[in-house]
């Protein structure tokens, strides 16, 4: 847990009690904070000692948990009474930013590969001993990670909604990986979404910056004419054994920017890279049955990251569908030859099909179980049974993970009926 010693006897609000929010609002009470919490979920607020809703009118800080909805698609009452009485709601990431100011900070953000390459980052920083940790939005909260000496690096992947809500963000190191669409509902659409990825290059921040996608290039040049010492993450990064595709090369490419950005030797860092094994539900491989390998890709929800997936394999029984982020398959179109079938599944599978309809062959089976068997058993030597949704999960799961783990849990069944 972060010491928050500034906030002993301090008016502060913490606004939604998700992972990042009980962890804030434990810090501060630890902290000796005055503490005002609200969640929609009446048990949650009675363990911090709120039953009813606060005010934020007399409050020093509101910290905001970025799952909330803030200012779009509309802005929220709270947020329009902390504007009115001049408290500016911040993220939890703010506050660890305050309290470690000893400590280096090396943010990454992006549409895709932002866990990968943070996990990548931190894998390599505990190879060559350096002391570290690494969370934010993924694994654990900002203010429930340990304290560092000075000195030590916290490697934070951070999502678009708590860049919205950094005021000054202070990286020393800040990647954006790629930007393609995704939570416009949130942005109120591509610009605003775009520019709050953008946040997260501060005055002093390295900035490493993918060349991928267009978004990305014009913000490189807008960064270089304002006299910035801008990387870019090219094509030519190393391939490591666990991270199969393209897609990961630049991700490696990004991951070893960073390590040189923090004083670290080229070599040493391709050396403390390699072992890296990868994150679950990304690009994961789960087994091989007669020749077919089995591949669980569930974070992959939405079409441009589908399209890094099949990109990586030469033939492919897709498994896709779900709660679409957008029905416009277009994204995969250099890869549909790709297609040995599809098998769709989900509230997506309807439209999914119309857009694939003459494109590559498909199938809409439902459900998960329906399209892995039958996928299975279509299968050839030499195939690959791919999940790489393209689309959420929450039609029929509540998380990404949530669904790889089913998808998992299947490849194991047909496995152990294959021995």
């Amino acid at each position: 847990m972060i010491p928050l010693p500034a906030y002993r006897g301090a008016e502060v609000g913490v606004m939604g009690l998700g992972r990042s929010g009980r962890a804030a609002a434990a810090a501060l009470a630890a902290a000796g904070a005055h503490l005002h919490v609200w969640d929609d979920r009446k048990e949650l607020r009675r363990e911090f000692g709120n039953a009813g809703p606060f005010d934020p009118f007399g409050l020093d800080r509101l910290v905001w948990s970025p799952g909330i909805p803030h200012l779009h698609p509309r802005p929220h009452p709270l947020a329009i009474r902390a504007d009115a009485a001049g408290v500016r709601p911040v993220t939890d990431i703010s506050l660890l930013v305050e309290a470690m100011p000893g400590c280096r900070f090396v943010g990454v953000t992006g549409t895709n590969g932002k866990s990968t390459v943070t996990a990548l980052i931190g894998h390599a920083l505990g190879r060559l001993g350096v002391a570290h940790a690494v969370g934010g939005n993924l694994g654990p909260a900002a203010l429930g990670l340990p304290a560092l000496s000075p000195g030590g690096v916290y490697v934070l992947e951070l999502s678009s909604y708590q860049l919205a809500l950094l005021p000054r963000p202070a990286f020393d190191v800040a990647v954006l990986l790629n930007i393609a669409a995704d939570h416009l509902d949130r942005h109120g659409g591509m610009h605003r979404y775009a520019a709050d990825k953008a946040r997260i290059f501060g005055n002093r921040a390295a900035a490493i910056i993918g060349a991928s996608d267009p978004w990305c290039r014009r913000l490189a040049r807008r960064l270089q004419a304002e006299g910035r010492a801008v990387t870019a993450i090219g094509d030519d990064g190393p391939a490591l054994p666990c991270l199969p595709g393209l897609h990961n090369r630049r991700n490696a490419a990004a991951a070893l920017a960073a390590l040189g950005a923090l004083g670290i030797e080229r070599s040493d860092a391709l050396e403390a890279m390699t072992g890296f094994r990868g994150l679950p539900h990304r690009m994961e491989t789960v087994g091989e049955i007669a020749g077919v390998r089995y591949v669980n890709d569930s974070k992959a929800t939405n079409p441009e990251s589908a399209a890094h997936a099949l990109a990586s394999f030469d033939r492919v029984r897709w498994i896709a569908g779900g709660q679409a982020k957008t029905d416009d398959l277009d994204a995969l179109q250099p890869w549909f030859g790709r297609i040995a079938k599809a098998y769709l599944i989900g509230a997506s599978q309807a439209p999914f099909a119309k857009a694939l309809s003459g494109r590559a062959a498909c199938e809409c089976l439902g459900d998960l179980d329906a399209a892995l068997a039958a996928a299975h058993r279509e299968a050839r030597p030499g195939e690959v049974v791919l999940l790489a949704p393209a689309a959420a999960s929450f039609d029929q799961w509540e998380s990404f993970e949530a669904r790889g783990d089913a998808f998992r849990e299947g490849v194991h069944g047909l496995m152990r009926g294959a021995v």
